[in-house]
């Protein structure tokens, strides 16, 4: 290891990297890094300290103030908040699914529809741009200490450190999505081909969830498929938000992506058929008639299994016969209160 290649991880410091922009340049970090004795510059502080306090006032009830996920309401959210020290986002635009800044700036614009992660749109853009950088910064601090113990266990060289710092934080190119194609007969039925092989073992063959066992993301935190009929996600629902959720999945999650299975074409297509169960309410396969008329004939024989248990029937209704109130009922009753009164009177003239 040579000490004069590699910086050391001081705390604090991979957050004002970040907020000045010098932590996802070059491929290589210690010819942008400064002396670790150079004081911060007035701007770089100012903005540190915006993105903070943002995230501070927005985001620490849920993802909690140290950025691990575990605000003091997580539990209350449904899909438990992602920890941001793992550098794993679910949205993103990029060929390595690390987020850019604008991707970061959208997410906390938008929100995540259909979860716990409101959308902060009314708060002001330079409050967003600092608290994207700031949400960052807990990822670059919590991925440098990690090579860092790795260097210092001589598990890694320090060139080999900052390489792999930059690979895992460094975003990559936009993706390219390709001009919308036309939407014929036979690209509808590939799209449904494609829908049924590729997507309705979790989300239905007619976008209505199949699976309702919660299924485990990277951290064992479980969430269940989204019912496409619904039309709301995470990304948005526009046709080019789609088109990037089904090219890159969403990272560390159960949804994956289909960049290496399908083509752009196929893809398009694939588009064009999550539209159409959202517009139409699904599909129609005949398929699920099919199945749902089987779930009833065995259910109905199930019950019929389980009423042969019994020596009656279950379902037997017992009635009884309205007649009107017994004479002995309604004489014994009014004397007991005769009883009651008469008592009551001779008490009180003792007094």
């Amino acid at each position: 290891m040579t000490p004069s290649s590699y910086q050391p991880y001081v705390p604090g410091l991979a957050a004002l990297l970040c907020a000045t922009g010098l932590l996802v340049g070059p491929p290589t970090l210690k010819a942008q890094t400064p002396p670790l004795d150079a004081p911060p510059s007035p701007a770089a502080t100012t903005d540190s300290d915006l993105g903070r306090q943002a995230f501070l006032r927005y985001c620490r009830e849920c993802h909690g103030e140290a950025g691990d996920g575990l605000g003091k309401f997580s539990y209350t959210t449904g899909e438990r908040p992602r920890s941001f020290q793992s550098g794993r986002f679910k949205l993103a635009s990029t060929e390595n699914a690390i987020p850019s800044d604008r991707d970061l700036e959208e997410t906390i614009r938008r929100g995540m529809p259909g979860t716990g992660m409101s959308a902060w749109g009314q708060v002001p853009e330079a409050e967003i741009a600092a608290m994207a950088r700031y949400t960052r910064s807990f990822s670059l601090d919590a991925i440098r200490s990690e090579l860092d113990r790795a260097v210092a266990a001589g598990e890694l060289s320090a060139a080999d450190a900052d390489a792999e710092f930059a690979r895992r934080t460094t975003p990559g190119p936009a993706i390219g999505i390709p001009p919308e194609p036309p939407f014929g007969e036979e690209r509808r039925a590939r799209g449904e081909r494609i829908y049924l092989e590729a997507c309705a073992s979790c989300h239905g063959p007619n976008g209505r969830r199949l699976r309702n066992d919660p299924m485990p993301d990277f951290e064992g935190n479980h969430t269940l498929p989204t019912n496409i009929v619904g039309g709301v996600f995470k990304g948005g629902n526009d046709s080019a938000a789609i088109y990037s959720r089904l090219y890159l999945g969403m990272d560390g999650t159960a949804m994956p992506g289909y960049r290496d299975a399908y083509g752009p074409d196929e893809l398009w297509d694939l588009v064009h058929t999550v539209e159409r169960i959202i517009a139409e309410g699904g599909l129609g396969q005949p398929e699920d008639e099919a199945a749902l008329a089987a779930a009833a004939t065995a259910a109905q024989e199930a019950a019929a299994a389980y009423d042969s248990l019994f020596d009656e029937p279950r379902d037997e209704v017992v009635t009884y016969e309205e007649r009107g109130a017994s004479p002995i009922l309604v004489w014994g009753g009014g004397a007991l209160l005769l009883l009651v009164i008469v008592g009551s009177a001779l008490l009180t003239s003792r007094r």
